[in-house]
C-alpha cells in the first residue's frame, strides 16, 4: 500500500508542476486597419489553444514569456505569426508559436466589410506551478 501512495504522490508532483498559467492580458486584443494601419479595431478571440510546457523548461523549473505578432484574416484566423521579444530566449518560442497558430477570432469587421486586422500583439506567460 506504501508503494502505491508513493507512486500517487509522485505523479500528483509531476502533474502539478506541469501545470502553469497561460495568461495574456485579456480575450480581446487590439490590432489595425486602413491604410498606413492607422485605424486601431479591438478583436474578440473565441478559440484559445492552450501551449504545452516545454519539458526542458519544467526540468529547469524555468518561468518565462514570449511576445508575438501576428496578423488576422477576414475569417478570423491567425496568420503570419512571428516571435518580437522572448525571455528566455530560445525555451518557449516554439510551444507559443503552435498555439498561437490555432487561435480563432470574430471575423473582424470595421464599417460593415470583413477585413484583414495587422500588427496584433499578444505576450503569452509560461509559470512552473
Amino acid at each position: 500500500m506504501k508503494k502505491f501512495d508513493k507512486n500517487i504522490s509522485v505523479k500528483t508532483l509531476i502533474i502539478s508542476l506541469a501545470l502553469f498559467i497561460f495568461a495574456s492580458s485579456s480575450f480581446s486584443d487590439v490590432g489595425y486597419v486602413g491604410e498606413d494601419d492607422k485605424i486601431e479595431l479591438d478583436v474578440n478571440r473565441i478559440y484559445t489553444q492552450p501551449a504545452k510546457f516545454p519539458r526542458k523548461a519544467l526540468r529547469l523549473a524555468k518561468d518565462g514569456y514570449v511576445l508575438i505578432e501576428f496578423d488576422i484574416d477576414t475569417d478570423g484566423s491567425v496568420i503570419d505569426p512571428y516571435v518580437v521579444e522572448s525571455e528566455p530566449a530560445g525555451l518557449f518560442e516554439r510551444a507559443a508559436m503552435k498555439s498561437i497558430r490555432k487561435w480563432l477570432y470574430e471575423p473582424p469587421v470595421y464599417e460593415g466589410v470583413s477585413v484583414k486586422v495587422n500588427d496584433v500583439q499578444v505576450k503569452l506567460t509560461f509559470k512552473v506551478q
